[in-house]
């Protein structure tokens, strides 16, 4: 066993009532203080005078003795030679403090247990800081779970007057000859339109992070799926002078996935970059195969994504000022939308792009298999 050395004896007292931020307790075999040293009385307000002599149990706050841990903290580090010790303490004038530290059994060289040594630091700070953010948690979740439920209500109640405003435009021209008449009624059929895709996505929005959504999952070559929505989304690139290209493998791609929900993402990519590239742009539409992966990649030429806005991009209600100003009205919801759906599938969203007029590539990438409960 190894001697103290008369300079570390000596270093060792000049340094014990330097020592402010720790609280160093010596305690006999059945919990009484003997040594009351460094920063001990700095950290529990107790003078040496007062202390020395009481069971260890009078910094315990009442609940914690009502539970024992008095005594289960040192039959714990009597058993194992160490117990944590990070819990309430109660500082001279009754006030709280959470501590931080250890206790640690001493022995003989006898192995005859001699008593103990309790090291310990006054980290209030961080715990009131910790239940802080768990409380502004719990606030926020709250605060989402309203949000939530506003949202699906406002989209069914922005269908509710969708259907007559349509079918009045829809009866509207045929009661008239008059050009303008069939102009405003094509404008409110418009209009109308897009208030119904906007309701479908705030319903749909609020369902998928509620997890209301049940996948009808199926084997399925998704370059199939690809085609469809490329086809159906070839109009609307034309008529703003976009290439819109399918670069597909000659091999089926296949996978296990929610043929209409996984089509509904695409179509949302698909929409967004149609939307957000300019005229004479080219968008492409991709699947194939990585490892146990499918993956779908929409890229385009567009106005591309900013540095600060890309971690945040599938964020409900995120939306760049460039692209408001390009194409005003939206919500912000689509692309939120996309992600949940990659991961009600087990997989993920991801985002990439050189920055403002560098175009934009949105990546799907779901399990082969299906989400990990159908695999399992």
């Amino acid at each position: 066993m190894r001697r103290v050395t008369p300079l570390a004896r000596e270093l060792l007292d000049l340094a014990l009532p330097r020592v402010r931020e720790y609280g160093l307790i010596l305690l006999d075999p059945q919990g009484m203080i003997v040594g009351w040293l460094a920063g001990a009385q700095e950290v529990l307000g107790y003078a040496p005078e007062e202390i020395v002599g009481c069971n260890g149990s009078v910094l315990f706050v009442p609940e914690d003795l009502e539970k024992g841990m008095d005594t289960y903290e040192l039959e714990a580090a009597r058993r194992t030679g160490l117990a944590q010790d990070d819990r309430w303490h109660l500082r001279s004038d009754g006030t709280r403090i959470w501590v931080s530290g250890t206790v640690t059994a001493l022995r003989s060289e006898t192995g005859e247990l001699r008593g103990f040594i309790k090291l310990l630091r006054d980290r209030t700070d961080q715990r009131i800081g910790t239940e802080n953010r768990a409380k502004q948690l719990a606030a926020l979740e709250e605060a989402m779970e309203r949000t939530q439920r506003f949202l699906q209500t406002l989209g069914h109640e922005l269908r509710n007057p969708l259907a007559p405003i349509k079918n009045s435009a829809f009866i509207l021209p045929r009661l008239s000859d008059d050009p303008r008449v069939h102009k405003v009624a094509k404008m409110i059929d418009a209009q109308a339109t897009v208030l119904q895709r906007l309701a479908e996505d705030l319903t749909e929005v609020s369902r998928l992070h509620q997890r209301k959504l049940r996948l009808e999952l199926s084997e399925r070559d998704v370059r199939e799926l690809l085609q469809e929505e490329v086809a159906a989304q070839m109009l609307p690139a034309r008529a703003k002078g976009l290439k819109l290209q399918a670069v597909l493998p000659d091999k089926p791609v296949t996978a296990t996935v929610d043929r209409d929900r996984l089509r509904q993402a695409v179509s949302n990519l698909l929409t967004n970059a149609i939307k957000y590239t300019p005229e004479g742009g080219t968008v492409w539409a991709k699947v194939f195969h990585e490892s146990d992966e499918v993956v779908i990649r929409v890229e385009d030429t567009g106005i591309g994504i900013s540095c600060e806005a890309l971690p945040r991009i599938f964020e409900l209600f995120t939306q760049e000022s460039r692209a408001q100003d390009m194409v005003p009205g939206g919500l912000g919801v689509g692309l939120s939308i996309v992600k949940q759906i990659a991961e009600l599938h087990g997989g993920m969203a991801q985002a990439r792009s050189g920055g403002a007029g560098q175009g934009a590539e949105f990546t799907l990438r779901i399990p082969r298999e299906g989400p990990p409960s159908h695999a399992g």
